[in-house]
């Protein structure tokens, strides 16, 4: 079955009574603007998820702390194991060093290496250009609205994972 036929069907059976159901068009808009994005590869050099590690490994380094892979599991809902591959898919790069911590033996810090911010901060700047780019012409009221409601869902997403 071609796309568009899938499409077509899906939003097809989505209607009742002539209305959308909203939450319906909700998740098919989330998933075409994630599908682009994900399938144009407009920003390159970096994984999402090693782009998103390196992120938060270099703001912690300019707070002077250093995280540990659970830190980051527990930041970005990453499993251990996804979290190691990607620290090793990291070092393999040249772009990450592990090294015990002196306060804690136990411990294993991170840090972005100097190829590793230069890297990190080329990947960072395509990804701002792409979404100046999506934002368009938008009015900045609209834009602020936007992150506004982002929030919101991000917070019914936390307040239903520990309901569950």
């Amino acid at each position: 079955m071609t796309n568009f036929l899938f499409s077509y069907i899906v939003h097809f059976m989505n209607y009742i009574g002539g209305v959308l159901i909203l939450n319906e068009e909700l998740l098919t808009t989330w998933l075409k603007l994630s599908n682009t994005i994900n399938n144009d590869r407009l920003v390159t050099g970096l994984s999402f998820n090693e782009a998103m590690v390196c992120g938060f490994i270099a703001k912690a380094q300019k707070e002077n702390r250093f995280l540990t892979a659970s830190d980051l599991c527990a930041e970005t809902r990453i499993l251990k194991s996804q979290m190691n591959a990607i620290l090793r898919s990291l070092e393999e790069k040249g772009m990450l060093a592990r090294q015990r911590s002196q306060q804690d033996l136990r411990q294993i810090e991170l840090q972005l290496l100097p190829d590793g911010q230069e890297r990190y901060m080329q990947t960072h700047q395509q990804v701002l250009s792409l979404v100046d780019r999506l934002m368009g012409d938008m009015p900045e009221e609209d834009i602020r609205t936007l992150i506004s409601l982002l929030y919101q869902i991000i917070q019914n997403f936390d307040k239903t994972v520990k309901e569950a």
